[in-house]
């Protein structure tokens, strides 16, 4: 059985909506692991570290809403960026300090300009 099947079958016998919260979550670690340099994405990988980090209200709420212990998941996502699985690259902190876009860096570097 492949892991696609194994995921479809333990989904089968869960509530939509709890599929749809615990979704939530995993998309929020997928934004926080971001590894590449679009500006957007790494906006995104700062939003989520942030939500990681403060133990929120809104924390609180989708762990719950996903049927997870907010207490829990919030200890185990202080062990992973512990261990600087959401650090940002030296790369990806020059362009999130940088006001340009990338377009505008990947132009600027041919000897280009974009006026705006």
């Amino acid at each position: 059985m492949t892991i696609k099947a194994a995921e479809t079958i333990s989904h089968q016998n869960k509530l939509p909506e709890l599929v749809m919260w615990q979704a939530v979550i995993a998309q929020a670690v997928t934004d926080a692991k971001y590894n590449g340099i679009r500006k957007s994405y790494l906006e995104c990988k700062c939003l989520a570290i942030s939500w990681f980090s403060n133990f929120s209200k809104d924390f609180k709420e989708v762990c719950q809403y996903a049927d997870i212990d907010p207490e829990y998941a919030y200890k185990k996502t202080q062990i992973v960026m512990q261990q600087d699985s959401f650090k940002f690259t030296s790369e990806q902190n020059k362009i999130l300090q940088d006001r340009k876009t990338l377009a505008q860096i990947k132009y600027e570097k041919k000897n280009f300009k974009l006026k705006f």
